[in-house]
């Protein structure tokens, strides 16, 4: 999983930085590109909650975007919004299926260890509580490549235009039930430490003839993004502008924007080819997505909206699957993709089945991957800007399951205004049918009415933590 990375913010889909690595994936003979892949929400936090449960995240209180409020360490104040112990998440699914799990990234869902010297009443919500046996994880958003300039004694600062401020990324590690230490600091690309912890261990698992879950949340292309020399010497030939003391802010920023993403797109292609030398690519799904849309420093290669809107620029984001044993031929697809499709998809591919005590959002697309299923069956919906459960202030629900997709923005627990969008003939959302397409709009705020019941059901079922 990406982080902030649009939908045009890769090569095939007409951005800027070179990924040839994705753009060989989407080509696959044993690829789906998925041109209508959707995050769980317009926002990070949110829909890492949806990957991992296969719920919308307003059922869990995950509100929105975990920020610890401050620079300094990753715990200068508590994340008020951890994901609940008492969810099910895929990790768990698949380690009591036997598989062996890890995670290496960002996670971004809760605190790991208390406040430093604080009497929090937050819970510690860290991965080895969620199911997952080993991880190297940051609590929140890193730079995509750091020395840790001044955060540790002897550090150096030698990257780029960041110089003048320490930047830092400490990674925790563990056991599956607790921490190991304090935060331990890492230097260089982020994406390619990442991978060296992916690497090892998946080797170790092929070794061992274990089955593994891994999950990888790149810190890519979040603020701060920063290059290596080697991208950005790379960019920096491309554009012409070799002598980066007399090149412009703006393009220097697009020089570490486009080389974290190109270092990222090495990683993937680097994944792609230890599969197959181990002789384990044909029976490995391989899921590659983004969190949300992007910021104003990416592409959504002209889709409305950017982070944090519900428009299709806020929520449409790369997706590519692939799978040799299941996907027999490439295809670009259309159908109507969520990251909370993960949950449910794993438990069908192997027969655990679903709990009937919680509402689950997602679908399993297992039926789509094999070519027998053409239309999703299960509409999306999506609710942001909602505040500690309270569904009476300001905030917006939108759904789509096929062609049509319905934005509704809610005042007081009435609805202020809604949009009506054909995606199947507009994609850029300009053409508001509401007027035209009554009998669709009414159909659809019943459908989002149903929904909004349920999720507020679900919060007073999970009994949800609310920051103060």
């Amino acid at each position: 999983m990406a982080d902030d990375l649009g939908w045009g913010g890769v090569q095939y889909n007409g951005g800027s930085a070179s990924t040839p690595n994705l753009n060989e994936m989407a080509r696959s003979d044993n690829a789906i590109l998925l041109q209508r892949h959707y995050s769980g929400s317009p926002v990070c936090s949110p829909t890492r909650s949806t990957l991992l449960t296969g719920r919308n995240h307003n059922r869990h209180c995950v509100w929105n975007v975990n920020n610890a409020r401050g620079d300094k360490t990753d715990f200068s104040s508590a994340q008020t919004m951890p994901l609940p112990l008492s969810e099910i998440t895929v990790a768990e699914i698949m380690r009591n299926s036997g598989y062996s799990t890890a995670l290496f990234g960002k996670w971004h869902l809760g605190d790991f260890i208390p406040l430093r010297g604080g009497n929090s009443k937050w819970p510690v919500s860290h991965p080895g509580l969620h199911g997952f046996e080993q991880w190297w994880a940051t609590a929140k958003s890193a730079p995509t490549a750091t020395t840790n300039c001044g955060c540790f004694q002897n550090s150096t600062c030698i990257l780029g235009h960041y110089t003048s401020r320490p930047v830092c990324t400490n990674y925790y590690t563990n056991t599956s039930d607790g921490i190991e230490g304090w935060p331990q600091p890492i230097s260089g690309d982020d994406s390619h430490f990442i991978w060296s912890l992916a690497e090892k261990y998946i080797r170790e698992q092929v070794k061992l003839q274990k089955p593994f879950f891994l999950y990888l949340p790149f810190h890519t292309v979040h603020q701060r993004f920063i290059a290596t020399d080697q991208y950005r010497n790379f960019y920096l030939e491309k554009f012409n502008a070799t002598d980066s003391k007399r090149i412009s802010r703006e393009i220097l920023s697009k020089v570490d924007y486009y080389g974290a993403i190109s270092a990222m797109d090495d990683v993937i292609g680097q994944l792609r080819a230890l599969l197959e030398e181990l002789g384990i690519k044909n029976n490995t799904l391989l899921w590659f997505t983004s969190d949300n849309g992007p910021t104003k420093d990416g592409s959504t290669n002209g889709l409305r909206g950017l982070k944090s809107s519900l428009y299709e620029g806020g929520v449409r984001v790369p997706g590519i699957l692939e799978w040799p044993d299941v996907i027999s031929s490439n295809r670009e697809s259309e159908f109507p993709v969520v990251s909370s499709d993960l949950l449910p998809t794993v438990q069908e591919i192997l027969d655990v089945e679903p709990s009937n005590d919680r509402p689950i959002d997602g679908i399993s697309i297992l039926p789509f991957l094999k070519g027998e299923e053409e239309k999703r069956n299960q509409p999306i919906f999506w609710a942001y800007n909602i505040r500690e459960g309270n569904f009476s202030s300001y905030y917006n629900i939108s759904t789509t399951k096929d062609r049509y997709k319905l934005i509704v923005t809610y005042d007081n627990n009435t609805i202020r205004h809604y949009e009506l969008y054909d995606l199947k003939k507009g994609i850029k959302e300009t053409r508001n049918l509401k007027d035209f397409r009554p009998n669709i709009a009414s159909r659809m705020l019943n459908q989002i009415k149903k929904w909004r019941n349920s999720v507020i059901q679900s919060t007073n079922d999970v009994g949800c933590v609310l920051s103060i």
